[in-house]
Order: structure tokens, then sequence, then C-alpha cells
């Protein structure tokens, strides 16, 4: 059974507008992503920053919970196109609470856009 639904996509273009600022991390995204994160994404380059706020806004929409922030989840890419998902023990909570037992995440990138699609599945 499935829990909820969440998709994503966003414009390269436009997020390295606003998340590097002449090459150096903005502020924002400190705010956004974990420190493991930030060190995963820099060994990979920009597309993991793009692929890891894309993969929050899809899971925090199948999720639809406020209660929970950025950082309340964390995506840790192996390769390029292979990661793991890491939740904090809130979203443990929820989770437990609402009987969902799984995260099936993937993405599609190409030069201009990344689309990240989240579904959580219930028991």
């Amino acid at each position: 059974m499935i829990y909820g639904c969440g998709i994503d996509i966003e414009e390269t273009e436009r997020f390295n507008k606003h998340y590097f600022d002449k090459g150096v991390l903005s502020d924002l995204v400190y705010n956004l992503f974990t420190s493991k994160e930030i060190e995963n994404f820099s060994v990979f380059g920009k597309e993991a920053f793009l692929k890891g706020f894309s993969f929050k806004e899809s899971f925090y929409k199948a999720l639809n919970n406020t209660d929970i922030d950025f950082k309340d989840v964390e995506i840790i890419f192996t390769n390029e196109d292979d990661f793991v998902i890491f939740t904090s023990k809130r979203i443990k909570e929820i989770f437990k609470k609402e009987k969902i037992i799984d995260i099936l995440a993937n993405f599609q990138l190409n030069e201009k856009y990344v689309v990240f699609k989240v579904v959580l599945k219930k028991e």
C-alpha cells in the first residue's frame, strides 16, 4: 500500500544561481544539508547537491509532515547513480506510527533538469 508520493523537478541553471556564489557554497546549502551530505556531495560535484535537494523536496512532499526539517533525512551517494537514505529518530517515529515500511526513490538527470520521485510504502 502507498502512504505518499512526492516528485520534484529542478532546473540546473536556476539551482546553481541560488546555491553557489562565485563557486562557493551559499549559506542556504548549510541550512539544508547535513555536514555528512555536504562532504559526500563535494566528492561528486554540483550535480550531487542538485540531486540531493530534489530528493529532499520529493521526500517531504511524500511524507507531508510539517514537524520535520530538511536535515531529518540524508541522502548519501555511493556513486553518481546510486545512493543510500538515512532518516532521523523523528522520521523513524513517524514511520512507526504511520506504519511506513519502505522508501522507494529514483531520479532522472539530463543537462537541464533533475527529476526525483519518492514513494513511501505502508504495510
